[in-house]
């Protein structure tokens, strides 16, 4: 079944490089019927790709040590669903899943664009079968996960039980398809440059895709977070990781396209800046892709040290040289068609969210790339910690929640400073007594002035988008007589894409908030004495003895702490513990969590004092508002399905005409 599946993997190249020559003779000698083969040959690659896919994961269900990848990620003992996430979980099966993906995105697009777009849609095929040529060619050369080992061992190593949570089936996943997602919008303005044909059709076309990818980056980013919250025991959920950063940098230039394009759709303006986003965007991603595979930065997201990692390197150049070549060939036909035509106007606040956006971006790039420039270099090993990041990006942070309510409400083309006043005075004053009244809220000794810029802009933010929807709610109530609720139904019906954006921008608020919670956190050490509560904050607790407790293919040593409010009501009891895997040699941490909507009390088990342990150590936070950055992921699902509903009329239109169009040719060419 080994060899059957990597047969499989073959077959799956030889049908990528197909499509990427005979796309470019199909136009050369205007023959579509070669442009069409390459649709049934997108098909061909993805079901290829799903056997190998399907040997490997029965190989991973039935713990098949004969291939070295199921020996190195998966044990008898892990529960079907950790052996599931396995096939991910390593860099073979990663790329593998990742491969995957990516030929299931090929077919779609094959088959979706096939009457529309056809002036392009050759090369871009052509450009999405090169990418998937070259990673099916470091898959089968490199990192084949259905290679078999001579000696068959008994056990297997176990997947790596930091992996093994609830999230690790999402994040990655999610991740992927951010990251393979950006592709798509990628080859269509290759395809575009390469043919010379740069109108908004690309844009309009890829809107879904772009919307699409950056949700999944967005939904892996903040489930990682929470893994990192619930799962390394250090009390945070970002700390500024190379692999994390590798994962926010396209998720910062990917929004900046998001952003853009609407300048474009409107103005016709910002085309070269667009392409450039989006070059931008998917190089970032091959970077991620690099920084995870070549070994070279300690992190506990990225694999071991792998031959493909300079791979990565040689392909982002060779994408970069491509991508800005066709660019400086096209330059001329990209000029905008129309100028600012004014300092106070929607498009400069989104040109100014673009440059802030960008510059974040490269400022964590330096981040994160620096120490390994200069460790080739000089030979001299550097670390660059989360205060240089805190420091540098916290403002252009700031700017960017403040212009979200600006280039929320702000028109297009020019505005007046009556208008600015009449749409941003009551919120700009608003917001002062509400963060004074969080400042009364919180505690005394726990000052901080950015977490309080954080609230004021929070609030600011909010009111600014309340103030909008209330504004259009009493105006369409006092012409239709409509009530409330159904008036609100029907403004929002009017423009989905404006209030869907509207609901994810307060979701990033959302994200701000829990970031904000971090700067009044309380963390401290406690001895607790069996039977004998300590305060801290608002909580008391009691330690009532260490027990252990088997979990799934682990042994957990648990300190039961019951934790009470100030009046000595039970709340809640906790076991933070120490986890005992078979296949680490070392004890993980297990930590307890007492979620409310403000807060959340967070206790890792440091250590178990004396022989008869009658008293723990623990650490213990405090952290307020924590939970309100993962409520943020609900909340970017309803507003991305709220755009997702919007499709340009125009686009529309086209897309009927052309299908109507070409329908109609096939059928009268099938007649004769």
């Amino acid at each position: 079944m080994s060899d059957f599946g990597t047969v499989a993997l073959i077959c799956s190249l030889a049908l990528s490089l197909y499509g990427v020559v005979v796309p470019h003779f199909g136009v050369r000698s205007n023959n579509w019927n070669l442009v069409r083969s390459v649709q049934h040959a997108s098909i061909l690659s993805f079901l290829m790709i799903s056997v190998a896919s399907a040997v490997l994961m029965e190989a991973l269900i039935n713990s098949d040590f004969s291939i070295e990848y199921v020996w190195g990620h998966s044990s008898r003992d892990m529960p079907l669903f950790y052996k599931i996430t396995s096939f991910w979980g390593g860099l073979e099966g990663s790329l593998l899943f990742w491969i995957l993906v990516q030929s299931f995105f090929i077919m779609i697009v094959a088959f979706r664009y096939q009457y529309t777009n056809r002036e392009i849609i050759p090369y871009v095929l052509a450009t999405l079968n090169g990418i998937m040529s070259f990673l099916l060619i470091l898959l089968i050369g490199w990192s084949n996960p259905l290679e078999l080992q001579a000696v068959i061992p008994e056990e297997g190593r176990g997947l790596n039980p930091l992996l093994q949570h609830p999230a690790m089936a999402i994040h990655p996943p999610s991740l992927y398809l951010g990251f393979i997602g950006f592709s798509i919008p990628f080859a269509f303005a290759m395809g575009g440059l390469i043919r010379g044909k740069l109108d908004n059709e690309w844009v309009l076309t890829t809107r879904r895709w772009t919307l699409l990818s950056w949700y999944f980056l967005s939904t892996g980013l903040i489930l990682g977070g929470q893994w990192a919250y619930e799962e390394l025991g250090w009390g945070g959920f970002w700390a500024w990781d190379p692999v994390e950063n590798a994962a926010l940098m396209p998720w910062l230039t990917g929004t900046a396209f998001l952003h853009s394009v609407m300048i474009q759709e409107k103005r016709n303006m910002l085309k070269i800046w667009n392409v450039v986003l989006i070059i931008l965007t998917f190089g970032l991603t091959i970077i991620g892709t690099f920084l995870t595979r070549s070994g070279i930065i300690n992190s506990v997201h990225s694999f071991t040290q792998s031959e493909i990692g300079p791979a990565f390197l040689v392909f982002l150049a060779f994408i970069l040289v491509i991508a800005f070549g066709l660019l400086f060939k096209r330059i001329q036909i990209l000029e905008s068609e129309h100028k600012m035509e004014s300092v106070l106007c929607r498009e400069n606040a989104f040109l100014a969210q673009n440059v802030l956006f960008v510059s974040i971006a490269f400022t964590v790039l330096l981040g994160t790339t620096f120490p390994l420039l200069a460790e080739a270099v000089r030979g001299t090993k550097l670390s660059i910690q989360a205060p240089f990041f805190n420091t540098v990006t916290a403002p252009m942070g700031y700017a960017l929640l403040f212009l979200m309510a600006v280039g929320t409400l702000i028109p297009w083309r020019k505005t007046s400073m009556e208008s600015l006043k009449k749409n941003f005075a009551w919120p700009f004053l608003l917001a002062f007594p509400l963060t004074a009244f969080i400042a009364f809220w919180l505690r005394d000794e726990l000052w901080s002035w950015d977490g309080y810029i954080i609230f004021w802009l929070a609030f600011f933010v909010c009111a600014t988008m309340a103030n909008e929807l209330i504004r259009l709610v009493r105006l369409r109530s006092s012409q239709s007589e409509d009530s409330a609720p159904v008036a609100l139904f029907m403004v929002i019906r009017r423009n989905l894409r404006r209030y869907g954006g509207m609901l994810i921008h307060f979701g990033a608020v959302l994200i701000f908030l829990g970031v904000a919670g971090k700067f009044f956190s309380l963390e401290r050490d406690l001895t607790l004495t069996k039977d004998q509560a300590q305060t801290i904050g608002s909580y008391q607790l009691v330690f009532r003895g260490v027990s252990e407790i088997p979990v799934e293919n682990a042994i957990h040593r648990a300190a039961k702490v019951e934790v009470l409010d100030l009046d000595g009501k039970r709340l809640q009891f906790l076991n933070p513990a120490k986890s005992f895997y078979p296949t680490q040699p070392q004890p993980l941490t297990e930590v307890g969590i007492r979620r409310s909507f403000w807060e959340d009390l967070y206790l890792i088990f440091s250590s178990e004092n004396g022989e008869s342990g009658d008293s723990v150590t623990l650490r213990v936070f405090i952290n307020p508002l924590v939970g309100w950055a993962w409520m943020a992921l609900p909340i970017f699902t309803l507003g991305i399905a709220i755009c997702f509903l919007h499709r340009p009329g125009r686009l529309v239109a086209r897309e009927t005409v052309l299908k109507e169009r070409f329908r109609a040719a096939e059928q009268a060419l099938g007649t004769s």
